[in-house]
Order: C-alpha cells, then structure tokens, then sequence
C-alpha cells in the first residue's frame, strides 16, 4: 500500500501520483509552463470510469487519475526555435520542423502552455 503525501493545500496524494508528476516536471527540465488544471470529484471522462493511478487522453490533454478526481495536462507550445525551422500545427498541439526539410524535427528552445 502506498502511503499518502500531504500538499501545499492539505489535500492527500498518493506517493505514485507524486512520483509521476515529479517525472514530468523533471523530463521538461524542472521549467515547465505548461497548462495543467486539476477536476474534483470522480475520475471519468465520456461515461468511462478510472481508478487511482490509471491516466487517460480527455481530448489532446493527458490526465492521470488519483484519490480525489484528476490531474490534466495541455499540449505544449514552442515560442522560439533556430532560424532554419518553423513551427508547424499537429492535431493535438505543435512540432518544429526544418523549413528546407519539414519531414525532420528540429529542437525548439523553448514551450510554454
């Protein structure tokens, strides 16, 4: 049994989904802006019903589940990148591509949600 972690809002999270979010933040570098929002009450989404520790797409946001509703995530969007690329719409957010080779990413210098 996992034990639970108290918040800045006094509200209990399970050390799993404090593990988790730890991961995102530390894969975006620990400077992460991005939209996150957080939903009280039953984790469902479209008359589907979640447990505690399951994530699911609702649309283009990734949202994991935990004790007291879910946690959500928006895409991200990339606000400066090299000269030689360009940003591109995706259906769920954005890519920087090369303009001389739009099928090849190039790596964006910053996002923001």
């Amino acid at each position: 049994m996992l034990h639970p972690i108290t918040n800045v809002h006094g509200c209990s999270l399970s050390l799993e989904f404090s593990l988790c979010l730890s991961f995102i933040l530390l894969l975006s570098n620990g400077c992460t802006e991005a939209s996150a929002y957080h939903i009280k009450g039953i984790c469902s989404y479209k008359d589907k019903y979640y447990k505690p520790g399951e994530t699911f797409w609702r649309g283009c946001d990734m949202c994991s589940c935990h004790e007291f509703g879910f946690y959500c995530f928006a895409p991200m969007k990339p606000t400066s990148w090299p000269r030689k690329c360009r940003r591109i719409k995706t259906e769920c957010g954005y890519m920087v591509v090369y303009k001389e080779s739009p099928l090849v990413e190039c790596r964006a210098y910053s996002w923001i949600g």
